[in-house]
């Protein structure tokens, strides 16, 4: 399953085998197959969907549809009868009231319990344990068993857990119904913050408003089956559509609703012999809109204009028939009708009995769903029906807000609040608006305050010495956020010389993004997370800038983040690639240990002349003997290995090499990484084969790497086994799209271009 995929459903169904007594059960295991004692129940029939990861998919449907099925299928505490679930991330699952939950067992306990069950540290779970109680509302009573708690104690204490750990993924399947109304909006807040974050949610609900305003994508189950998936306002409007059709046809099916209905514009066929005696015919209707024409037009609600124009043929000798329209929705309620003589309107014929009339509707009010207009031929008191069109036209109608209804009626809202009124021997003083966040450059002085977000954001010690190493090239190492005196968000960037396609140019390394977790909800535009990064990406970076281009390491799911805000854009990706350790060294070139010396590290810098006249199509950092030096040998507490890399004799016979690999031994987890490699592309597989031969020496059972996929290129002929990361390369999503266009798959990049590996 690829790595932007949170959720994969491939073929998944499950059915139950239903006994009318004990005995058959038994009889079934005993006759092992040979007869057949129960009946076979199909909770849920194959189905396929995939879901993106940072997507918030819907799930409606009436009671038995299968919603709970599929999502304890997700959860896997149901197994299903066939097919296959992929999940991609960590779980949190609001399934059912006190699920999880030991009822001996006090809040507190179960807190851990719960926490531990999703593979939360201990660590992680003692950090946020003061917080989970406090947004429960339980504190008075987090050391009593959960027993003792009411039903709406026990979701909030529930549902504070499985969203304070951060899940990849949550589900929440009807939970929050019993929650009371302060409740509610603190936890619906909470989802929001959530998805803003970049969270995958699956949230199955019979609110039908809810599934507009928080799902990017939504699903329709009826019995079992899969009937739609798509976007959520269409979904919705087509499912109300069928609860609407079975209040007056109960034997009604989904297809009723959503095939669509034969229409009737085309010319009537002529009978060979017209109809004996008087009569009145439609012959045909054209609709159009000031966009197109057709049987079936796109409505914007509120908005677009409807123009219908209907052709007649009458033969009656003593009087012109009248024209009429009636407008249903899919469930075949008549919403609306308009005929012409209610408005003192009569229709004239020629000579040859053949009349038109034009009806004109101006942003026609029907709210989103499905509609379909008939045209009706009336005698000219409106009693008789001569004819009938019905539908002529099928009108998918969308609207750009969340109201509920069939029309939208015209209307206007004002303020009437009483304005305070104000002594006129007073002074008003026009002071400025209060903020609660400010933005400014970061400080050399703030390095302990940044410390202690760092470890609060990243569960992990920053030294000093490493951060003045990463900022050393920089007046400053970026923007923080402060909330009075104390810093809550930082953005950093360290300058990187690299190449665009061939010619000079400057980056920046993305780095340290970091949100106090006590902040980390509030992401909208005003929030400390958009107001770190923004003045970062506007300022610094772009076209004209001091940065031309950017580019960082963080997971898809931080991606999702900026992406939402427009300040980050997916550039590139990286992938994993490992070698195997050969059994054997090989006495085809030898390798010695940079030892640091300037004289050395020209080797270094012609490696690198070389090299980058193969770069003339990538962005690529430059690999010469000022940055390998800065990067691997005076970065401190790691350590690196440097390795020439040459045929047999080359320096005794004073001959250059022909590459150099940088290396980091992890005995932990049997590898050696390969961060980064200088040569010509003649001279890789050699390169590799060395890595490889490193590894052996050191008795680990292979070499891994990180690389983008323009690295990779230059390697296939050693054969790596390559898997997809979830990692990915960001760029500035504020930059011109035109100059960005360059760089979108074309970063050369690996471990070694990052400060962390």
């Amino acid at each position: 399953m690829s790595y932007e995929l949170a959720l994969s459903i491939e073929q998944v169904s499950k059915s139950y085998q239903l006994y009318d007594s004990p005995q058959d059960r038994l009889k079934q295991m005993l006759f092992r197959g040979k007869r057949q004692y129960f009946r076979e129940y199909q909770a849920l029939s194959p189905l396929s969907f995939s879901l993106p990861k940072g997507e918030v998919l819907g799930i409606v449907g009436r009671n038995g549809a299968g919603k709970s099925t599929l999502l304890q299928l997700i959860c896997g505490t149901l197994t299903p009868t066939s097919g296959n679930v992929a999940v991609n991330g960590r779980i949190a699952a609001l399934l059912e009231l006190g699920a999880g939950f030991n009822p001996q067992f006090t809040g507190r306990e179960n807190i851990y319990l719960s926490a531990s069950i999703m593979g939360v540290p201990k660590q992680e779970i003692e950090h946020k344990v003061e917080g989970i109680i406090d947004f429960a509302g339980v504190r008075n009573f987090i050391d009593q068993p959960v027993s003792t708690y009411s039903s709406g104690m026990y979701v909030r204490l529930a549902f504070s857990v499985a969203t304070s750990i951060e899940p990849d993924i949550l589900i929440i399947d009807e939970a929050l119904s019993v929650g009371d109304g302060d409740f509610a909006r603190r936890s619906f807040e909470r989802i929001m913050a959530m998805k803003e974050r970049g969270a995958t949610i699956l949230f199955c609900s019979h609110s039908l408003y809810q599934i507009e305003v928080l799902c990017s994508k939504a699903i329709w189950l009826e019995k079992g089956r899969l009937i739609k998936m798509g976007e959520p306002v269409k979904l919705v409007a087509d499912y109300q559509a069928f609860l609407d059709r079975l209040s007056h046809q109960p034997d009604s099916t989904p297809e009723d609703v959503l095939e669509p209905r034969d229409t009737v514009l085309e010319d009537k066929p002529m009978l060979e012999e017209p109809p004996k005696g008087e009569y009145a015919r439609i012959k045909k209707v054209l609709a159009s809109t000031l966009q197109e024409q057709g049987e079936r037009l796109a409505i914007e609600s509120c908005v677009t204009d409807l123009t219908l124009d209907i052709q007649f043929v009458s033969t009656l000798k003593n009087e012109t028939p009248q024209i009429a329209i009636a407008v249903h929705n899919a469930a075949g309620q008549l919403i609306t009708s308009c005929a012409a003589w209610t408005t003192g309107v009569k229709p004239s014929v020629d000579r040859h009995g053949n009349g038109q009339v034009r009806l004109h509707l101006p942003k026609l009010p029907l709210l989103k769903g499905t509609y379909y207009v008939g045209v009706l031929l009336f005698c000219q008191r409106g009693l008789f029906l001569h004819d009938e069109a019905d539908p002529v036209v099928t009108l998918d109608v969308t609207q750009a807000n969340q109201e509920r209804g069939l029309v939208m009626l015209p209307h206007s809202w004002q303020v009437t609040t009483p304005q305070p009124r104000i002594a006129e021997t007073a002074t008003v003083k026009h002071g400025a608006l209060s903020d609660r966040w400010q933005t400014r450059p970061a400080r050399a002085e703030d390095f302990a305050q940044l410390q202690r977000v760092y470890q609060d954001a990243f569960q992990q010690q920053l030294n000093k010495s490493t951060w003045n190493w990463k900022y050393r090239h920089t007046d400053s190492a970026g923007f923080v956020v402060t909330e009075g005196n104390e810093i809550v968000a930082f953005c950093g960037g360290a300058p990187r010389q690299g190449l665009v396609q061939g010619r000079p140019s400057t980056f920046c390394q993305i780095g340290d993004v970091m949100v106090q977790t006590s902040h980390r909800g509030v992401l909208s535009k005003t929030g400390p997370f958009y107001r770190c990064v923004l003045p970062f990406m506007a300022d610094t970076i772009g076209q004209g800038r001091d940065y031309e281009f950017a580019f960082g390491f963080p997971n898809y799911r931080h991606l999702r983040v900026g992406e939402r805000h427009k300040l980050y854009a997916k550039f590139d990706k990286i992938l994993e690639a490992t070698w195997p350790a050969p059994p054997a060294e090989s006495d085809s070139f030898t390798m010695a240990v940079w030892d640091g010396s300037v004289e050395q590290g020209k080797l270094i810098d012609q490696l690198w002349l070389k090299m980058s006249q193969h770069m003339g199509t990538y962005l690529v950092g430059l690999k010469d003997q000022s940055w390998m030096r800065y990067r691997f040998l005076e970065k401190p507490h790691d350590q690196y290995q440097l390795h020439f890399i040459g045929l047999n004799d080359w320096q005794s016979s004073h001959r250059a090499p022909i590459g150099l690999i940088v290396t980091k031994d992890h005995p932990e987890a049997d590898h050696i990484e390969l961060l980064d490699f200088v040569c010509e592309p003649q001279h890789a597989a050699l390169v590799i084969n060395a890595a490889q031969q490193l590894a052996t020496q050191l008795h680990r059972a292979k070499v891994y790497a990180w690389l983008t996929a323009n690295v990779s290129q230059w390697l296939t002929q050693t054969c790596p086994a390559l898997l997809e990361t979830d990692v990915v390369v960001p760029g500035n999503g504020l930059d011109n799209p035109e100059h960005t266009q360059v760089a979108v798959g074309n970063w050369w990049l690996m471990g070694g271009d990052s400060d962390f590996r």
